[in-house]
């Protein structure tokens, strides 16, 4: 039984209904959108100037990084730059990863690459480094947040600030939520549509980003 399987039913029974939700709330775009989208297609190299810097800019308007004394932090772009070029490989591995394929050894590098990203500067990692490895390799890993992810499956927004603890939680969602969700034959196919319809739908780009719009849509 899966952890969150009561959370992936209502998923799957209000696919629409969140879906029409997510997209009648006022969803960001301009740069949040564009540079999430440059960020998926500059993906083929990883480690390239061009790809990190979108997928910087990405977090940073995605709202990892805010200016005064509080809130998070991210790191400079050369340490985050410098910890990706040393997991390059591993990266372009886990960029052929399938969610209906997943096992020990697929695992265990996600688990290292995961440890290996450096771009929070503040104390937890699990939000700001899903959000890179979504970029990097979206079939298999989704943008994790506080707000919506952690609340709509835990019931509060409390992360440890332990990298073995976070990836736990991370696994955890991804193949007790989130692939579940993506494997089911009725949601791909609705997902397929809705990909297909990026005008109307462009946040709306791959099948576990799907997924974490309608877990967003459940919240609206």
């Amino acid at each position: 039984m899966s952890l969150y399987q009561d959370k992936v039913t209502d998923i799957l029974a209000n696919a629409d209904r969140y879906h029409q939700a997510y997209y009648k709330a006022e969803t960001f775009r301009g740069p949040s959108l564009y540079f999430h989208h440059r960020a998926l297609q500059t993906r083929q190299s990883p480690d390239a100037l061009t790809h990190l810097e979108y997928v910087y800019a990405t977090l940073a308007s995605w709202g990892m990084h805010r200016m005064g004394k509080g809130g998070s932090k991210m790191q400079r772009f050369d340490i985050f730059r410098q910890s990706v070029k040393r997991l390059k490989n591993k990266i372009a591995e886990a960029q052929g990863f399938v969610p209906r394929k997943m096992g020990t050894e697929q695992w265990a590098l996600l688990k290292e690459i995961f440890q290996g990203i450096k771009v929070m500067a503040s104390h937890t990692s699990l939000v700001g480094n899903s959000k890179v490895m979504h970029h990097m390799m979206p079939n298999i890993v989704p943008p994790i947040d506080r707000e919506y992810t952690l609340h709509y499956l835990r019931g509060n927004t409390n992360i440890s600030n332990d990298l073995d603890q976070e990836w736990q939680i991370m696994k955890g969602i991804i193949s007790d939520f989130f692939i579940l969700i993506a494997c089911d034959g009725e949601f791909g196919s609705k997902a397929s549509k809705w990909m297909a319809n990026q005008d109307e739908y462009p946040w709306d780009t791959t099948v576990l980003k799907v997924v974490d719009n309608r877990v967003i849509g459940s919240g609206k």
